[in-house]
């Protein structure tokens, strides 16, 4: 599809929040090539049409490509009303946006994914312990079963979009990136087409000058941390009771179970 601009690539950071985004973004956004939209509202016409109205289901799945190019327009126009993208790799940043990979995929079928994993028990614990603006989304984080709940609900949605992207998805988990930073930051190049330099190891210093509007900016100011890698284990008893919930998905992304 035409949408009257010309980046070099449109890349979506997804996954859930809490589960470093963010950081993939800002490690990322040290390239000069490197465009990033973090949490902005770029897919709300398509969301409008496609998610909440009636039968938007329905309308995406039969739609034809003239049907979808006015909603790929107008991504790309409030994108330019933010910064110009032409000549650059845009990052779409956005954790939350991975409830729209359905609308994603059809929009955009040559856009790559970035899939950000995090151990699942810190994740929900972590949405559910953090003080997030009132959104349809965060309302889920007001208890721990229900924080649980809509993780799941998310991962099974996105593990039903898979098949349809091939090798157009790229899963990266947050506790290996902060291990083995040079390993998993090539990799992560690699598969987006961003040169690695240098800078990345110091993407902190030029996240200092940026306004990030994410919950974890102050945490991506201070750089690469370990002590949020397995918090939840402090508070066991409290996760007890939505540990099975998050049981098949802890092994499916490769994690201890203890």
């Amino acid at each position: 599809m035409s949408s009257g601009t010309d980046p070099v690539g449109l890349i979506f950071i997804l996954g859930f929040p809490r589960t470093g985004t963010t950081l993939l973004a800002q490690v990322l956004a040290t390239a000069p090539e490197v465009l990033v939209y973090e949490e902005r509202p770029l897919l709300a016409r398509a969301v409008a049409d496609f998610v909440d109205a009636p039968g938007g289901a329905e309308r995406l799945a039969a739609a034809h490509e003239d049907t979808l190019a006015p909603y790929v327009a107008d991504f790309w126009r409030l994108a330019r009303a933010e910064a110009d993208p032409r000549g650059r790799v845009v990052i779409e940043q956005t954790a939350f946006n991975t409830v729209y990979l359905p609308v994603i995929v059809r929009l955009f079928p040559r856009a790559k994914i970035v899939f950000a994993v995090r151990d699942p028990r810190d994740v929900v614990f972590s949405c559910f312990r953090r003080q997030f603006a009132p959104s349809r989304f965060t309302l889920e984080f007001r208890t721990l079963e229900s924080a649980a709940r809509f993780y799941d609900a998310t991962m099974r949605l996105a593990d039903l979009c898979r098949p349809g992207l091939g090798g157009r998805i790229f899963d990266i988990r947050n506790e290996d990136l902060i291990e083995d930073f040079d390993t998993w930051s090539h990799r992560l190049c690699a598969f987006t087409g961003v040169p690695w330099r240098e800078e990345m190891h110091r993407f902190e210093l030029a996240a200092r000058n940026r306004t990030l509007t994410t919950r974890s900016s102050h945490q991506i100011r201070r750089g690469l941390m370990k002590d949020s890698i397995g918090v939840w284990r402090r508070y066991g008893a409290q996760l007890a009771p939505v540990l099975p919930i998050l049981a098949p998905w802890v092994e499916r992304f490769g994690y201890s179970p203890d």
